[in-house]
């Protein structure tokens, strides 16, 4: 299991390779058993108190580990060190870790439900229900011809190659009267990948030759704040309500006149526990000497798995801001659940429902991006995630008895893969 997260393994191999030597280690406990009885169990006896002493070892190696962390830092062992802080902090998990138990729920759910299919109806008018390979510009469009003011607007930029999109985004910021800083990010995306903002016509072209899929350009909102709302109705009921809102905090480093950027992340208590993803960011900085009280935004993207940090907003929510959203929530088409991503100015206009825009709209799959508030336990961010699959459940069951029909499997399955392989030509995130 620990080799399997420090080589990133995907998730379908490590299930693969779990099972068949599950099955091969069980097959050869049994031959034993069945061809040696209590001659094997002897012979282990004789080693039981050596394991023991290993055991032993081992946690002790462990707890010197953590007394001598700092000091490890200065050595070759800092990538351990910092491995085994990391472990400490759930909110930092490999998918292969923290997934399992939800799986095993939606699993069960899918039990009581007698399908799986459920939770492809449970956002008729997104494709899949917004599990995967939704467009987010064909949500934006939806939201932008119905809700304008509070809708940060978009396009997609049509071509096959570097020319044609070239000339298609010119004319773009030219018709929606576009200036830099704006954004471009792909149609097609999860977790703030490929999410960039184009400062110069240079950053534009290299973005448009880094990959072929298709990308879509935003109006930046300034915000400068960001949150996450995530929102669901049942179709039974005529009112929908706010589930949890997650408060999005942008870090930064500030300089000392001394210390590269690099050296200053490494100092952070927070920033060096995912110190490689802002190093693929700002790898042309990392060794660059940052002058005193300068500060640096280390992510643009508000997404925790880009490094954003994740608060629980409970505090911004209002009736007032759960009525609007409510209201263009049921103007758009087909769309019962899932979460908002706004950028505002001032928190006295959101609780009062004003003066916000909707960077994104994400479906089924979204999650309610309080769970990763660092103060939460464990245990409250799986109950959090479970209620909100129950939810997806429960309205995806009601939209296909009110004659919905879900998306077929197979056409999510093929979006999966086709998303896997596009999403390894997206550039870094900011």
């Amino acid at each position: 299991y620990l080799a399997a997260g420090f080589l990133r393994l995907p998730l379908p191999r490590f299930v693969f390779v779990t099972a068949v030597a599950a099955f091969l280690w069980t097959l050869g406990i049994l031959l034993l058993v069945q061809s040696l009885g209590t001659q094997i169990t002897q012979w282990l006896a004789v080693y039981r108190h050596g394991t023991l002493i290993l055991l032993g070892a081992f946690v002790l190696l462990v707890v010197l580990l953590q007394m001598f962390r700092r000091t490890l830092a200065d050595f070759e062992f800092k990538k351990i060190s910092i491995c085994l802080e990391r472990w400490r902090h759930w909110e930092f998990w490999p998918a292969w870790m923290f997934y399992p138990p939800v799986i095993a729920y939606c699993l069960w759910l899918t039990l009581k439900y007698r399908s799986l299919a459920v939770v492809a109806s449970s956002n008729p008018g997104i494709f899949s229900g917004g599990i995967i390979g939704e467009s987010k510009i064909s949500m934006l469009n939806d939201l932008w011809a119905t809700s304008p003011e509070f809708t940060a607007e978009a396009a997609l930029i049509m071509g096959e190659d570097y020319q044609s999109r070239q000339q298609s985004l010119e004319k773009l910021c030219f018709q929606l009267r576009l200036d830099f800083p704006f954004i471009l990010k792909p149609d097609v995306g999860q977790r703030g990948a490929g999410v960039k903002l184009i400062r110069t016509a240079e950053q534009a072209e290299n973005y448009l030759r880094h990959t072929s899929t298709p990308l879509i350009v935003q109006r930046y909102a300034p915000g400068p704040m960001e949150a996450g709302i995530f929102y669901y109705r049942l179709p039974n009921e005529s009112r929908g309500k706010i589930f949890g809102i997650a408060e999005k905090i942008f870090p930064v480093i500030t300089g000392d006149g001394c210390s590269t950027v690099g050296d200053l992340i490494d100092r952070d208590p927070r920033a060096r526990l995912i110190a490689e993803i802002y190093a693929k960011r700002l790898a042309a900085r990392w060794q660059e000497i940052l002058p005193i009280n300068e500060t640096l935004k280390l992510v643009e993207a508000g997404n925790h798995a880009q490094g954003c940090i994740f608060r629980d907003g409970a505090r911004l929510n209002s009736p007032a801001l759960e009525a609007c959203v409510d209201e263009i929530s049921q103007k758009v088409n087909g769309f019962f659940i899932g979460r908002y991503d706004i950028r505002y100015e001032d928190e006295v206009a959101l609780r009062a429902g004003k003066k916000f825009s909707i960077i994104e709209l994400n479906g089924a799959a979204a999650e309610a991006g309080n769970l990763y508030d660092a103060r939460n336990t464990l245990v409250s961010a799986y109950r959090t995630l479970f209620q909100q699959w129950d939810l997806v459940f429960a309205i995806g069951a009601e939209n296909q008895r009110r004659g919905v029909a879900p998306t077929p499997l197979l056409a999510v399955w093929k979006k999966w893969r086709e998303y896997g392989r596009s999403s390894k030509t997206y550039p870094a995130a900011d």
